[in-house]
C-alpha cells in the first residue's frame, strides 16, 4: 500500500474498506483496530457483505488479522451497498 494509505488508516476505524494483500486475496472489510508500530503493525478486521436493507452485515463473527506489509492496496467504500452516493 502506500505512504498514503498507510497514513489515512487510522481514520478509516469503524469504516468499510476494500482490502487486497499481497497474496492476491480480496476482503470488503470493516477495520476494528490498527496497530501500526513495533515490529509487526498491523490491523484488525471483519469481513462484510451487503446485507438485505442495504447496510453493510458481517460475514461472521471470525475476524482477521492482517500484517500492514501484506497489504498491497486499500481503499475505502464510500458508500453502503443500495445507498446512493453523495
Amino acid at each position: 500500500m502506500t505512504e498514503e494509505e498507510r497514513a489515512a488508516l487510522p481514520s478509516q476505524v469503524d469504516q468499510v474498506v476494500f482490502l487486497e494483500t499481497v497474496q492476491g486475496k480480496h476482503l470488503v472489510a470493516q477495520i476494528l483496530v490498527v496497530f501500526d508500530e513495533g515490529k509487526t503493525p498491523d490491523l484488525f478486521c471483519v469481513e462484510v457483505i451487503p446485507g438485505p436493507d442495504g447496510s453493510w452485515v458481517k460475514k461472521s463473527e471470525a475476524g482477521h488479522s492482517i500484517l500492514l506489509a501484506d497489504i498491497s492496496r486499500i481503499r475505502p467504500l464510500v458508500s453502503s451497498p443500495g445507498v446512493p452516493k453523495q
